[in-house]
């Protein structure tokens, strides 16, 4: 008679969490109010229809990068005036 196949620690652990993953997700969807299932179907794209791509034109992208850019600058004019209080109040402190 044929031995039968046994399933190591680590099997038995990846089966386990394949499917206890996704219940716990849904009870805890539940628990908070929302709707487990039609999570796990947004979240995984299922029954959603798809329509056509839109296509971004190049101006939209450079408009996009030119918006990105901006704000970085705001930030780091920001943080460069932070730096420069900063190293005005050292140098005070050290002088005294």
């Amino acid at each position: 008679m044929k031995k039968k196949y046994q399933m190591t620690g680590c099997a038995k652990f990846f089966v386990v969490i394949l499917l206890l993953a996704p219940l716990a997700y849904i009870g805890a969807s539940y628990y908070n109010g929302q709707d487990g299932i039609e999570n796990l179907k947004s979240l995984l794209g299922i029954g959603t229809q798809t329509s056509e791509p839109t296509v971004r034109s190049q101006d939209d992208d450079a408009e996009i990068e030119l918006s990105n850019a901006l704000k970085d600058v705001k930030y780091f004019e920001g943080e460069v005036e932070r730096l420069r209080k900063e190293l005005e109040a050292c140098q005070e402190a050290r002088q005294q």
